[in-house]
């Protein structure tokens, strides 16, 4: 990323910071659809950066996780999705959260967890977001797979979770049950 870019980039992350910083109350709480709307028009900031600025020499990029700032009363990352890239279903530690599409399409399939007496994931619906859109969850109960709708072109998204997403449960079907996986998360710095 050359240096304008990178100096309009770090100003665009900087406004999102603090957007999000003006939603959160003095007790660390949110109203995730106070969130939401607060950022409702951020794809169209000066400096939004697109999925082709974050890929390295113009190759298929990689996932990734590019923090926007130290984890505190929320979490706010960029994610780039390749072509077709699609997560397994998974949790967010029970924290509330936001979804916002910058660049690309991103189908989001949603999950009712309930985690007793075993595990068990219902199926609730599915969307699929363009740039300016955004999904919200707020419950502990939610669980969700996503995956970058494209086969040809990177997505990017933005993630506000509330307080630090340091680990996640991915869940996969057996037979006759669900079971699942503790993952640490994994970020970048947004410099990198």
């Amino acid at each position: 990323m050359h240096d304008a870019l990178a100096a309009s980039f770090e100003a665009w992350g900087q406004r999102v910071l603090s957007v999000i910083s003006r939603c959160i109350n003095a007790q660390d709480e949110a109203d995730v659809s106070v969130v939401g709307r607060a950022l409702s028009a951020a794809s169209s900031w000066e400096g939004c950066p697109r999925a082709s600025e974050l890929s390295v020499d113009g190759a298929v990029p990689a996932y990734r996780r590019i923090s926007l700032g130290e984890p505190g009363a929320f979490e706010a990352l960029l994610i780039l999705w390749p072509p077709g890239h699609a997560t397994p279903i998974h949790d967010h530690q029970g924290l509330w959260g936001l979804e916002y599409v910058l660049d690309g399409v991103l189908e989001v399939e949603s999950f009712k967890l309930t985690p007793s007496p075993d595990i068990h994931l219902e199926p609730q619906q599915t969307l699929v977001a363009g740039v300016g859109d955004y999904l919200v969850f707020s419950d502990a109960d939610y669980a969700h797979r996503c995956r970058n709708f494209s086969k040809n072109r990177a997505a990017l998204t933005l993630h506000v979770y509330g307080g630090s997403l340091d680990a996640y449960r991915s869940f996969h079907a057996t037979e006759d049950a669900w079971s699942w996986m503790q993952h640490e998360t994994v970020r970048e710095k947004a410099s990198s």
